[in-house]
This record gives C-alpha cells, sequence and structure tokens, in this order.
C-alpha cells in the first residue's frame, strides 16, 4: 500500500484561500479598481501633456494634475481611516466604487477642459481616500488568521501587476478607442468592483459609535503629534520612513516627466513607448517582491534599503543620461531609437526593482516594530508624510524640466540622490545601525 506524501501548510493555506468566496469577492474587487485606478491615471497623464503640449507650462500641467491625485491624502486620508473604523465596510466600499464610476463619466464631458480635469481627479482621489483603508479593514473580517498572511501577500502582488497592467494597457486602449476609451472603460471597471463588493456580508464593529467631524479633527491632531514623538526618537521607525517618503517622491518626478522623458529621449509619445518605460519598471516591482524573501536571508532590511536607494539613484542619473550613452552617427532614426530603447529598458527594470525592494523591506521593518495599538497609527502618518513631502519635489521638477531639459532634471536629481544615499549608507554603517 502506498504511503501518501504530506501536504505542505503553504499549499493547504492557498487552497482554503481561494476556496474562501468572500475573499475572492472582495480580492476580484481590488484586482478591478486597482487596475481601473491605473489606467485612468496614465491616460490622464497623456491627456494633460497633450492638451499643454506645445506651451512653457507642459510639465507643470502633468505636476499639477499628480498634485491633484495626491493633494486629498495630506487632507483627508488621516480622517478617513478614523471614519472608517465607525463605518460599515463594505457600504464604505459600495458608495466610493460607483461614485468613482460615476465621476470618472465626467472626462467625457470636460476632457479639453484642464481645471475641470484637475477639479474631477482631485474628487476621485479623495473618496479613493475613504475606499484604501475600508479595503485593508475588510481583509482580516473576511480571512481566519491562519490565511491572513497570503491574504496580505495576494493583495501586495496585485498592487504591482496592477500597475504593470494599467499603464501597460493603457496606451492599447486609446489606440483601440481613442483618448475617450479609458474612461469608459475605468468606469465599467469601478461599477463591477462594486457589484462584487455588493455581495460581501456587512462589516460593522459592534458598539461602535459615529464619530463627529470636529473630534476626527482633534483626534486626528493629537495622533499625529503622538506618531512624530515615536517616529522621531526610533531610529528603526524613522529610517524606513524616510527611505518611503524619498521613494514615494521619486515615482512622482518619474510621472510627471515620464510623458517629456520618452519624447526627448526616444522621439515617440509616452503611449507608444511603455514597453520601454513602463513595463519593465512594473516587472522590476514584482521581481523585488519574489526575491525579497531570499535577499533578507544574506543581508538586513536596514542594509537592503540602504542599498536599494543607491541604485536606485544610480538608474535615475542614467535615465537621464540615456541618450548619451548611445553614441549617433550611424543606421537610420528608427534603429537609434530602438537603440536607445534598450539602453531604457534595463534601467527603467532597475528602478522598479529598487523601489520595490525598498517599500517591502521598509514596511516589514515598520510592521516588525510597532505593535497593534501603533501600526496603524504609524502607517497612517507614513501616508500623510509621504504625501507632504513628494508634493514640492514633482511641483519644481515640472517646472525646472521646462526651464531647462527633462534630461537635466533627471541627471541632476539623481547625482543629488546618489551623494546623499552613498554617505547615509557610510554613516549607518559607522554606527552599526544597518544590522
Amino acid at each position: 500500500m502506498k504511503r501518501r506524501l504530506p501536504v505542505p501548510a503553504q499549499f493547504t493555506e492557498d487552497v482554503s484561500i481561494i476556496r474562501n468566496g468572500n475573499f475572492n469577492r472582495l480580492w476580484s474587487a481590488q484586482i478591478l479598481s486597482q487596475i481601473a485606478q491605473n489606467l485612468l491615471n496614465f491616460a490622464l497623464i497623456i491627456r494633460v501633456f497633450q492638451l499643454a503640449q506645445g506651451t512653457r507650462l507642459a510639465n507643470v500641467s502633468v505636476a499639477l494634475l499628480i498634485l491633484s491625485f495626491g493633494f486629498p491624502s495630506i487632507f483627508f486620508a488621516a480622517a478617513a481611516g478614523v471614519y472608517v473604523d465607525h463605518w460599515n465596510k463594505k457600504k464604505v466600499l459600495l458608495i466610493v466604487n460607483f461614485l468613482r464610476a460615476a465621476l470618472v463619466l465626467g472626462y467625457l464631458a470636460f476632457e479639453h477642459n484642464l481645471w475641470m480635469v484637475f477639479l474631477l481627479s482631485f474628487l476621485i482621489s479623495t473618496t479613493t481616500q475613504f475606499f484604501t483603508p475600508a479595503e485593508a479593514a475588510a481583509i482580516p473580517a473576511l480571512v481566519t488568521k491562519s490565511q491572513l498572511l497570503r491574504a496580505n501577500s495576494l493583495f501586495v502582488f496585485t498592487l504591482y501587476a496592477s500597475f504593470i497592467v494599467g499603464y501597460s494597457g493603457s496606451g492599447p486602449v486609446i489606440a483601440a478607442f481613442t483618448a475617450r476609451g479609458p474612461y469608459v472603460l475605468t468606469s465599467i471597471m469601478f461599477a463591477l468592483a462594486g457589484l462584487l463588493v455588493w455581495f460581501l456580508p456587512n462589516m460593522h464593529i459592534a458598539g461602535s459609535k459615529a464619530t463627529g467631524f470636529l473630534k476626527v479633527v482633534r483626534l486626528t491632531g493629537h495622533e499625529l503629534r503622538a506618531n512624530w514623538r515615536l517616529i522621531r526618537t526610533t531610529h528603526h521607525l524613522s529610517f524606513p520612513i524616510i527611505e518611503l517618503t524619498l521613494a514615494q517622491s521619486l515615482l512622482g518626478v518619474i510621472m510627471v516627466l515620464a510623458p517629456a522623458l520618452s519624447q526627448a529621449v526616444l522621439g515617440m509619445p509616452l503611449q507608444d513607448s511603455s514597453h520601454y518605460f513602463i513595463f519593465p519598471a512594473g516587472i522590476g516591482m514584482i521581481t523585488g517582491v519574489a526575491l525579497i524573501g531570499r535577499l533578507s536571508k544574506r543581508l538586513s532590511h536596514m542594509r537592503l534599503i540602504a542599498i536599494g536607494g543607491i541604485v536606485a539613484a544610480a538608474a535615475l542619473m542614467l535615465l537621464g543620461l540615456a541618450n548619451n550613452l548611445h553614441h549617433a552617427g550611424h543606421g537610420s532614426f528608427s534603429l537609434m531609437r530602438y537603440q536607445i530603447g534598450l539602453i531604457v529598458a534595463p534601467i527603467t527594470y532597475i528602478l522598479g526593482l529598487s523601489y520595490g525592494t525598498i517599500c517591502i523591506a521598509a514596511q516589514t521593518i515598520l510592521q516588525e516594530h510597532t505593535d497593534e495599538s501603533s501600526r496603524g497609527k504609524v502607517f497612517g502618518a507614513l501616508g500623510m508624510m509621504g504625501n507632504i513631502a513628494a508634493t514640492l519635489p514633482v511641483f519644481f521638477a515640472g517646472i525646472f524640466a521646462d526651464l531647462t531639459s527633462v534630461q537635466a532634471v533627471f541627471t541632476t536629481l539623481g547625482a543629488i540622490l546618489l551623494v546623499f544615499c552613498i554617505g547615509q549608507y557610510a554613516l549607518l554603517s559607522r554606527r552599526g545601525k544597518l544590522a
């Protein structure tokens, strides 16, 4: 009689969570909404750049669009998190998805009006501030404790994968259905996500009471002051938060200047060059997710973050120098463009890999060095601080690119960050704080 081989625990957890219908509905809603949001963001970046192209304010206009995405997090993220704790999570997810589906259709009427595009983007981002904490709070309500790690892993993977699908798919959608295509498609996807949430059970904390707006404001201010004291006095909190803030600022600058960089380096619009810029970066992020376990066995999370910062800064500088790395003078223009693209793609892959590694390692450190009573507060402060810190670099990057050149901004910013990250690594290593 043959002996049955033992079933690995990880396989058992994978099967059990796949069979969890409520989790699958929430996860499917997340996939649809994340892809829709990334698809919409990239389509708007392309559209705003096209509307302002030929003026001295093209890059500044894209910067204002990015700020319309980011400002709601600064103003509303912390308060939204407090409110969500006192509301039915299912109703929050329902309202936000259907509201976003309706708001996106507004672009069909105002796609030629820059200020209305900025306003609609601000409103959509504001509603999303309620969606994010509600979704995060819904996961432990729908899975068992043993399934929680696997559930979070699937959500993190989806977060990075949706970046690739959304940003890489925007160009083909525009080519196939004109500039209006992404608006209709994302509205449908948000609505489908809302329908999936419709079938989830109610998720309301028993005995919780509604919280007034003024009380939320006072509570938020108190929590932020407490968080600042905690973060400032704990190195394992301050260092990863600084690095995550820099990474977020870097990503914002790249998003603002990506259309101009594509035109300057490859001589083509961004929607036609996503296979050189966006797709490799997304693959790099997913590679970081896959490799972080192996890398963390050889290097501490602190050292991984420090090294990731150095590599990302060097890659950013090389991206600004990409068309100088190819010696023009032979072959047709199309061949030269293809060759430069072969230089750009590995650089953006390394940028994505570094970004993914920094984010995962930094968030792991934050989770390891916070307890249940402070974890949500620290991550809430991180989101707000990251968006505040990213605002000025994003805005001024657009101004400097219009005054000088987009290549000069990438090269200069990369060089400054490289010097800073190398100096930071040397200082922390000498103090023995990279262990």
